[in-house]
């Protein structure tokens, strides 16, 4: 089961942090993920399990690069 989290900002200090309805199907829960990022959105996706970021951030980058 995997479901899509949604960060954005409205005005204020904190951010918005939302989450969406479990999905079956990862590829499924990435389809949506693709949608609010084209939206603008900061998305991530959670597995029961755990959450994976998936917002190819410029930290993360840094950071493999340096392994």
């Amino acid at each position: 089961m995997y479901r899509v989290i949604t960060t954005y900002r409205n005005g204020t200090e904190r951010p918005v942090i939302e989450k969406g309805p479990w999905h079956p199907s990862r590829q499924h829960t990435e389809y949506w993920a693709e949608q609010l990022r084209l939206s603008g959105y900061v998305v991530e996706i959670e597995s029961q399990g755990s959450a994976m970021k998936e917002d190819n951030s410029d930290l993360a980058s840094a950071l493999a690069s340096m392994a």
